[in-house]
């Protein structure tokens, strides 16, 4: 056999190849992805992997060696003195009367108006849903200051029996977002669960309770994380409605740590406050993922 035809035969066996298996080529791209995913994450990572380098330093001096200092990572002073000498009971007390209250009615709010949107009919529903959904294109500085206006005129700032109504008052009627997310996932809910169970003499109200709910779980953890994250994070609004040190929420009380210091600031010390601050967000959100993501992709897709 001459070169020629080798080569002929090379050239026809690459044209009429199959290639790559289609296995291979799926595990080739979820490698590839894998990869992106990554290199992304750890992008996205740094801030917080930086936090805790930090939190286990044991003086402010040592962040600024080149190069950096390894912590040690079994020097847990930061954490204990920021528990112990400072309110963080007080502050944890605090913010979890705020977290709980605003999340209870915030979440029964959207829960009832959802299944009211989803389950029943009236006229102008579409209208009113419409105009409900317009409120999630208004930014909330736009309110900021009218509703400052309102709570200060009904005395509720700086109130000493329970100074937070300017924090949980405004979840007493849901949540725009998180009443979109239920009503759509309610939808998806077969009608004839609901005709069964009447059927059976439930209710409207025992319908959603016994039965829709149950079914809602998946939007549902969405929605309280949502929610926690929202109000567990949430700086402005207390700083702008807590006027006593003592009402301080979590939030309010690191940087009040922060401007404490005089001089230099004891970054490992906020550093400790902000894992210790992280902690519940991680965990709920750790608790709630799987749930989370069959919510969130549940109702983009209904």
């Amino acid at each position: 056999m001459n070169i020629k035809t080798r080569l002929f035969l090379i050239r026809s066996q690459l044209i009429h190849s199959k290639g790559l298996s289609p296995k291979t080529k799926k595990i080739t791209k979820n490698i590839i992805f894998l990869i992106i995913g990554i290199i992304i994450g750890l992008i996205l990572s740094i801030p917080f992997i930086w936090m805790f380098w930090c939190a286990f330093q044991e003086t402010t001096n040592d962040l600024y060696v080149i190069p950096p200092k390894v912590p040690n990572f079994f020097y847990y002073d930061n954490f204990k003195h920021f528990i112990t000498d400072t309110p963080f009971l007080n502050q944890l007390k605090n913010t979890l009367i705020i977290v709980l209250s605003s999340m209870t009615l915030n979440i029964v709010a959207s829960i009832l108006v959802a299944y009211g949107f989803a389950r029943f009919q009236a006229k102008g529903k579409k209208l009113l849903f419409g105009v409900l959904l317009s409120t999630m294109m208004l930014p909330w500085v736009v309110t900021m200051v009218p509703a400052y206006i309102l709570f200060a005129r009904f005395g509720m700032i700086g109130t000493e029996g329970f100074p937070y109504l300017p924090l949980v008052l405004p979840s007493i009627g849901g949540s725009a977002y998180n009443i979109f997310l239920l009503k759509q996932f309610i939808e998806g809910i077969p009608k004839e669960l609901d005709e069964a169970a009447r059927i059976d003499g439930c209710g409207s109200f025992r319908n959603l309770i016994q039965i829709l709910l149950p079914n809602c779980l998946p939007i549902i953890a969405t929605v309280v994380i949502f929610a926690f994250i929202g109000t567990w994070g949430d700086y402005v609004g207390p700083s702008i409605y807590i006027l006593n040190t003592n009402d301080y929420t979590l939030a309010l009380g690191l940087q009040f740590l922060k401007s404490q210091t005089m001089g230099a600031i004891d970054w490992p010390l906020v550093m400790a406050g902000c894992v210790v601050y992280a902690i519940p967000i991680i965990i709920v959100f750790v608790t709630c993922q799987k749930a989370y993501v069959r919510g969130a992709v549940g109702s983009a897709i209904k």
